[in-house]
């Protein structure tokens, strides 16, 4: 008896044949995974700004339903560690008085106006809240 009838193990082709399934299915999980930071940004802008809006509204409540005529009104008394800003352009959210309130937007992850699925969707809160999908 030689010992080469008794040594067992993995052929070249087959331990190859192995590393290209685990590199797709790595390929495949990286490309799953490569957009959720950027949805964990919108989610966080979108709550940031329910909470810029509850703000504005509480502050128009004290001054005769009248808001403010920029963000930084609100660092005094709602946001002293200062005012949350846009995730994904680091600046303010945009800001903007109306006839009837405000309005709040964040662009997304395009910083473009309009997309439509998040992260590149905007954000849009008026003083009634989340404003809806197809607008």
């Amino acid at each position: 008896m030689s010992q080469r009838k008794n040594r067992r193990g993995f052929t070249l082709v087959e331990l190859m044949v192995v590393i290209v399934i685990l590199g797709i299915i790595g390929t495949m999980a990286f490309v799953f995974v490569l957009d959720k930071p950027d949805k964990a940004k919108w989610t966080k802008a979108q709550t940031e700004m329910g909470e810029i809006q509850k703000a504005l509204n509480q502050y128009a409540l004290e001054h005769d339903s009248t808001y403010p005529d920029s963000l930084e009104a609100l660092t005094e008394s709602y946001f002293k560690s200062g005012l949350p800003k846009d995730p994904f352009s680091k600046d303010d959210y945009i800001y903007e008085l109306t006839d009837s309130g405000f309005t709040l937007t964040c662009l997304g992850k395009d910083l473009a106006e309009g997309g439509a699925e998040s992260p590149e969707k905007d954000i849009v809160f008026t003083e009634s809240g989340l404003q809806s999908e197809t607008q």
